[in-house]
């Protein structure tokens, strides 16, 4: 009889093997080198895509990562830091409130801007450098990119041999895409992302709207990346145009849910993901156990990564203040970069930093006021949390007229709500059951998914990389048709003109006969 440790002896060893063989067997078949680009000067689309680079340095692969943000080798990713960038955007300390107040025009315009102010100072740094001086026979296997820094590091593709690019982005709009990946935007019924107007839109509406697509269109083709090719082929000499280096992408992964977004059809080289940066909770530090377990009622109150509460104007300011001060049994947890002048009432917890999801997973909490941004827009969706939303620029408008839409939040103004607003808005969401009724079946349906975001992700870009050489078998993007074929106007400018034709030929001839008719009349008198 063989000793029952003798047994579990054998069981242990076999079981070892087995996964010796797995893990090694990954590192060899399946661990790939990626270059990823983050480099859009905002903190929360580095956290979005720092979420799917450290799954992807988990599953074995070597992951470069350039952004703008951080330095050194953590978690199994070499940080390539553009250093100076944003150390140099926080010192101008830009008025997102007074840039919320421009045309959607001009924002266009001030996005565009800000992207070449960024390529400027990268193409520059000694971090970009580093990756031109890497080894000549070195080469990444994929390159991820976030397409809404727009197209300046793309130059780093002909740095490595051209690999196969895909896009990844915490952005959800495909209307980004247009150029690179032939992405089809439909301006009858899908407002720009920088368009402040409701669904469905009047007549005038959409003709701003179909201007404003065009107008953002034009640009990006004729002014703005005519002075990027200018840029690049200064600094680096490098001749080759962005427009055909960003039409090498094969697909995008977009943070997008059709359950939150405006209707839109989804090209067949789009793969949602939206919420793919939401992470499963955890606990609460003890301090704000402490605070939400002897609240009645419980306010988070956040403006995001971008704006600084501290740097808002003092008149705002006050009325916030004021509108919690009346509030008194209710408590505010609110994201305050630095102390204020202004003395708050005890019923306001300040903090530079919360964990946010986590609080919005706490069932005291009953209100979430907000600036729309898309992360934290999705967080509290799928937290089941009704919002008050104050957008402040870009597509934050758009976000929170989707919510107000679906009946989970209200919206006022940062600027121009009164502090009696404020009041009547927060308890209105606080007492009204509706509000979070439509919030928990919103998050119901955002939830149930196949699987999650971030294995979506996953998935989409191993297959990428174990299908790269066939991409010319499964890649059909149509971003080399130009914008009147895409848009079949060429098609419609023949049939127009074929039928004026037709009627100018069909008038003449009953002119004609009309003239005729009209002399055989005048003989016959005669």
């Amino acid at each position: 009889m063989v000793p029952h440790w003798n047994i579990m002896e054998c069981v242990v060893r076999v079981l070892f093997l087995l996964v010796a063989v797995i893990f090694f067997g990954q590192l060899a078949t399946g661990a790939k080198n990626i270059l990823y680009i983050s480099s859009v000067a905002s903190p929360s689309h580095f956290l979005w895509s720092q979420r799917l680079f450290e799954r992807l340095a988990e599953l074995g692969h070597n992951v470069t990562v350039v952004n703008l943000y951080k330095h050194g080798f953590v978690r199994g990713v070499q940080l390539v830091k553009l250093e100076g960038i944003v150390e140099e955007l926080a010192a101008e300390e830009e008025d997102y409130v007074e840039f919320g107040q421009m045309s959607p025009f001009e924002v266009h315009v001030a996005f565009f801007d800000l992207e070449l102010h960024v390529c400027q100072r990268a193409v520059k740094s000694a971090g970009f450098q580093s990756m031109l001086d890497y080894p000549k026979d070195f080469r990444f296997d994929l390159v991820i990119h976030d397409h809404l820094a727009g197209p300046c590091l793309l130059t780093l593709l002909s740095t490595f041999g051209y690999p196969p690019l895909i896009y990844a982005s915490a952005y959800n709009r495909q209307s980004t895409l247009t150029t690179s990946l032939g992405t089809v935007v439909f301006p009858g019924f899908v407002p720009n992302q920088v368009y402040d107007v409701q669904h469905p839109m009047t007549f005038y509406q959409r003709t701003i709207n179909h201007l404003l697509y065009f107008w953002e269109y034009f640009f990006k083709t004729y002014i703005y990346y005519p002075k990027l090719d200018s840029l690049i082929q200064r600094e680096i000499n490098q001749t080759e145009s962005v427009t055909s280096l960003e039409k090498r992408s094969l697909l995008a992964i977009l943070n997008s849910n059709q359950i939150l977004d405006p209707p839109e059809p989804i090209s067949p080289n789009i793969v949602q993901v939206g919420g793919l940066h939401i992470k499963p909770q955890k606990s609460l530090p003890s301090n704000l156990v402490r605070i939400l377990d002897h609240s009645n009622k419980v306010v988070l109150f956040s403006l995001g990564s971008n704006v600084r509460s501290d740097q808002l104007d003092s008149q705002i300011l006050n009325k916030l203040i004021e509108a919690m001060t009346a509030l008194s049994t209710t408590t505010f947890l609110w994201k305050l970069e630095s102390d204020l002048s202004q003395k708050l009432p005890p019923n306001v917890i300040t903090s530079p930093w919360f964990p946010q999801s986590d609080l919005l997973a706490h069932p005291k909490l009953s209100l979430f006021i907000t600036h729309g941004g898309l992360l934290s827009v999705q967080e509290a969706v799928w937290h089941g949390v009704p919002m008050l939303g104050m957008p402040i620029y870009g597509d934050q408008f758009g976000n929170v007229n989707q919510l107000v839409h679906k009946g989970v939040a209200k919206r006022l103004s940062l600027v121009d709500a009164t502090s009696d607003q404020l009041v009547e808005a927060i308890l209105e969401i606080t007492t009204n059951a509706s509000y979070r009724n439509n919030a928990n079946r919103l998050s119901r349906m955002f939830r149930d998914r196949r699987e999650s975001p971030l294995e979506t992700a996953i998935w989409t870009i191993e297959w990428v990389l174990r299908n790269a050489n066939d991409s010319h078998v499964w890649n059909q993007s149509p971003s080399n048709s130009g914008f009147l074929e895409r848009y079949s106007l060429d098609v419609l400018l023949l049939s127009f003109a074929g039928l004026m034709a037709t009627g100018f030929t069909a008038l003449l001839k009953l002119l004609k006969v009309l003239t005729c008719t009209s002399g055989k009349s005048k003989k016959k008198l005669d």
